[in-house]
């Protein structure tokens, strides 16, 4: 049996938030390279951001709220290497507006996903601690990047554009894929 808790700080994409997140782990180790694992975890987010130019200016708000389970199939290399992942299933939600305005004209972006969505956990690092005598199990800190993609299948997109012609459109998408990275640098334990 192998076993690990880790929790993490990362940026959300494309609709830019600061996460923060917790996970643990329980499986088994196969061998001293070999892994697998049943993950359950969570992450939340918020962010502001802004941006000005000579040509316009932009402001976008997000938050974001998800748990998740999976399974992860993990390669120790070198005995300090880890390369792992593999599928998950997540529930939660994520709400974002950003707004544009400039010389060619003005524009509002409203993104809303909530509910199950599946996704992958692909994840990369160092695990410290050296393999006991006589076993190939191990103890140890680690010090990794993970990473959380997620199939939104059912996302509500809104958009609203003014050009500086005059003209105009709104575009309302109810079942639009939206797909999200949060990238985490993360800091765990893991009885291997």
């Amino acid at each position: 049996m192998r076993w690990g808790v880790s929790a993490g700080l990362g940026w959300h994409l494309p609709q830019s938030a600061f996460t923060i997140g917790a996970e643990g782990r329980i499986g088994y180790q196969i061998s001293n390279m070999f892994g697998a694992y049943a993950v359950i975890g969570g992450t939340g987010g918020f962010g502001i951001g802004g941006n000005i130019t000579t040509s316009g200016a932009s402001v976008s708000i997000t938050a974001i709220s998800y748990w998740y389970f999976g399974g992860i199939a993990e390669l120790m290399l070198g005995n300090l290497f880890y390369v792992g992942g593999g599928p998950v299933l997540a529930n939660g939600a994520l709400a974002g507006v950003g707004t544009s305005a400039g010389t060619g004209g003005a524009s509002v972006t409203t993104v809303v996903a909530a509910g199950w969505k599946p996704g992958l956990d692909l994840r990369l690092g160092l695990g410290f601690g050296k393999p006991r005598a006589g076993s190939f199990r191990r103890g140890g800190f680690n010090l990794g990047v993970d990473a959380l993609v997620l199939f939104h299948p059912d996302a509500i997109v809104g958009r609203v554009q003014a050009n500086s012609d005059g003209s105009a459109g709104v575009e309302v998408k109810t079942t639009e894929l939206a797909v999200t990275v949060t990238p985490m640098l993360t800091f765990g334990y893991d009885a291997r």
